[in-house]
């Protein structure tokens, strides 16, 4: 084990001598990205701790370590606009002061937030996939629709000139940063209520569904600020259909087709065993089978008669540290790199969220899950 936390750190030390041995350059630029591989990995990681190089807190800097050995392509930012802007009258506060802990768990490395994130990222180096949820109240729409009622404005459809300026402060923070944001994505599972809430008109599974015309205006938004051909559009929750939410398909069905055949990819998620069951009903969907939901989107997604077939991006997907996690994650990396339709998998997130235990090390840092070798492998072996 120790050999592979110590395997990225000694490439990048290797790295140093040789450019030092060239001499220096003032004007050196960062170092070039690699190519993406027909199979891409990517993380969802919010401490820069964890990804940027350089000497680290203990215990980060031997799980960054580990991190590296993963080789990601892509790093997903996650942006929840409700914590980051009080007002309309305050721009978004981009360095806002992390604690770096786990929910309050211990170790902690505070950090300046998502500019922290973006240049940590950067430096890995990966490219940064941005990906915003969470209407602050100040920016929420009044209900219409079947709302369930333990729902708060964070989950409402934000008002669209807020949101619109909120990716131009994104991407202009990123222009500050130096940081070039490869992907975008709109909003976070918009077939769930808890993101974007009312789903539907009425509180039956035969309702017409009210997510995707709602997620299509945030998608429009997103594209004319950034471009089409940019964006991740989707990032939907690996569900059926339901009451309370609009299935993976049945979402992918009914977006409009120009959005569908003009996105990058669409990005889909899909947990190999499911998270903590919190008791929502709707949660309970959250068993389907991986393989059902994906054939149903990429069904959805050729309904659409684009000219080429529609790539499919798992944007979220882990196993965690439960018995016989690394074996399951390490079958389902193996069918989705052999999919040519699926062109990359995102692990959710290196370090253990203890209420969505999905990771790939505890969330006190001592010790890495076994499904850690079925990423670094691309599934070969645990």
């Amino acid at each position: 084990m120790a050999r592979l936390f110590g395997r990225g750190l000694g490439l990048l030390v290797a790295v140093a001598l040789f450019l030092a041995a060239c001499g220096s350059n003032d004007d050196a630029k960062e170092p070039a990205l690699p190519p993406v591989p027909a199979f891409a990995i990517g993380i969802n990681e919010y401490n820069p701790h964890l990804l940027a190089p350089g000497e680290q807190p203990a215990p980060f800097g031997r799980f960054r370590d580990a991190l590296v050995a993963l080789e990601p392509s892509y790093v997903r930012v996650l942006v929840d606009w409700s914590t980051i802007q009080e007002s309309a009258a305050s721009p978004p506060d981009f360095g806002e002061r992390k604690d770096g802990c786990s929910r309050g768990q211990p170790p902690c490395a505070p950090y300046e937030g998502i500019r922290a994130t973006l240049r940590a990222a950067a430096a890995l180096p990966a490219r940064p996939v941005i990906l915003i949820y969470g209407t602050p109240e100040w920016a929420a729409n009044e209900p219409e629709g079947c709302e369930r009622e333990d729902v708060t404005p964070f989950g409402r459809m934000p008002d669209l000139r807020a949101y619109r300026a909120l990716v131009r402060a994104i991407v202009a923070m990123a222009d500050e940063e130096d940081v070039d944001i490869t992907h975008f994505s709109p909003w976070n599972e918009p077939n769930l209520p808890i993101f974007l809430n009312p789903q539907r008109r009425d509180c039956t599974i035969e309702s017409r569904p009210l997510a995707p015309s709602r997620y299509a205006q945030l998608a429009r938004v997103m594209a004319e600020e950034v471009g089409l051909e940019r964006m991740l559009l989707g990032e939907t929750a690996g569900i059926l259909s339901h009451t309370h939410a609009v299935g993976a398909a049945e979402m992918a069905e009914a977006l409009p087709s120009d959005l569908v055949c003009g996105a990058a990819a669409w990005a889909q998620h899909a947990y190999v065993t499911s998270p903590t069951d919190d008791g929502q009903d709707f949660k309970a969907v959250l068993r389907s089978d991986n393989a059902k939901v994906v054939d149903g989107v990429k069904a959805a997604l050729d309904s659409h008669d684009c000219d080429d077939a529609v790539d499919v991006w798992i944007t979220e997907t882990g196993a965690g540290g439960r018995p016989g996690a690394c074996e399951a994650m390490a079958a389902q990396l193996r069918v989705w790199r052999r999919d040519p339709r699926i062109k990359a998998a995102f692990q959710y997130e290196l370090r253990d969220d203890p209420i969505f235990p999905t990771g790939l090390a505890d969330a006190g840092l001592t010790r890495l899950y076994p499904a850690y070798e079925a990423w670094r492998t691309r599934g070969e072996r645990c």
